[in-house]
């Protein structure tokens, strides 16, 4: 049995009456101050896993609102439901996905992924030999995109860097400087934005050219753009109508509640992020 002594909070994931906060010993946090917790759990002495690190991309995404649903539900018990459906929402967004993807696609190019509190961390190698024309950035943005489809469908917005590099990524634990780069982005960036590092527009320019619209420019920020109809998880007719009919009343619901004005503010840029969206595309019927 692995020895557990106080040392850090990360939240434990068992069922929602064990929803603890436990502290374990053997953690081993990333090298940038401030940066979230990265760990990995093992009894004691027995050896860390060998390092390895691979080109991959990286995204680092934190969902907006957690905080204040955290806080809400310590002090008013009525409010724990509305916590643990999100609990439950971060922890099987990304394994609904994975379960989507075609059987015929080796396991080591579906992008890994952790939990660390409100944060969702993605990896996926850049390229691989077994299939030559897999981008591994582009799948990486493509899930990106669908989770934050998602978490809008149920009234969260996220916020995040994706950044390119070498990275040591494993079930529980992830190192390296891509990691490092793309949550110092998503510290920086105070709007619901995910912003690609320089280095990752530069190999999306390379790769996907300007034809793709995953990514683009909005106000001089190369950023992932989170409302591409294309990864709607519903193919019925009229999804896309739908789904932004349903974003249009999540935001004039928030834009209407009473929030702190930093929270409105992430709302009333999203609203203009959305309409902008609705006049570029032609298939989505102006809501």
């Amino acid at each position: 049995m692995s020895n557990i002594t106080l040392k850090r909070d990360v939240p434990f994931r068992g069922g929602f009456e064990s929803l603890l906060f436990f502290r374990l010993r053997w953690l081993r946090q990333s090298s940038v101050k401030g940066a979230p917790l990265s760990f990995t759990l093992g009894i004691q002495g027995e050896p860390v896993q060998e390092i390895e690190f691979e080109n991959r991309a990286v995204a680092f995404i934190d969902v907006l609102g957690f905080k204040s649903v955290v806080d809400v539900a310590t002090q008013d018990r009525s409010k724990l439901d509305e916590l643990k459906n999100l609990i439950g929402l971060l922890e099987t967004a990304v394994p609904n996905l994975d379960g989507t993807v075609d059987p015929s696609v080796p396991r080591a190019l579906i992008p890994k992924h952790i939990y660390i509190s409100d944060s969702i961390i993605l990896s996926a190698p850049l390229e691989s030999d077994e299939m030559p024309n897999y981008r591994g950035l582009s799948i990486l943005v493509m899930r990106v995109i669908q989770i934050s489809h998602v978490l809008l469908s149920k009234g969260y917005l996220i916020r995040g860097g994706i950044s390119v590099g070498h990275v040591w990524h494993t079930d529980s634990n992830i190192v390296g400087t891509a990691y490092q780069e793309a949550y110092q982005i998503e510290t920086k960036t105070l709007v619901p934005r995910v912003e690609l590092s320089q280095g990752a527009k530069e190999l999306w320019n390379h790769t996907e050219g300007t034809a793709s619209t995953m990514c683009l420019n909005y106000k001089s920020h190369f950023m992932v753009n989170v409302l591409h109809d294309y990864y709607i998880q519903d193919t019925s007719h009229g999804a896309a109508e739908r789904a932004f009919e349903c974003y249009s009343r999540v935001i004039q619901e928030n834009l209407q509640a009473d929030h702190p004005e930093c929270v409105q503010y992430k709302w009333w840029w999203f609203k203009q992020y959305l309409e902008s969206e609705v006049a570029r595309n032609a298939f989505i019927i102006h809501t």
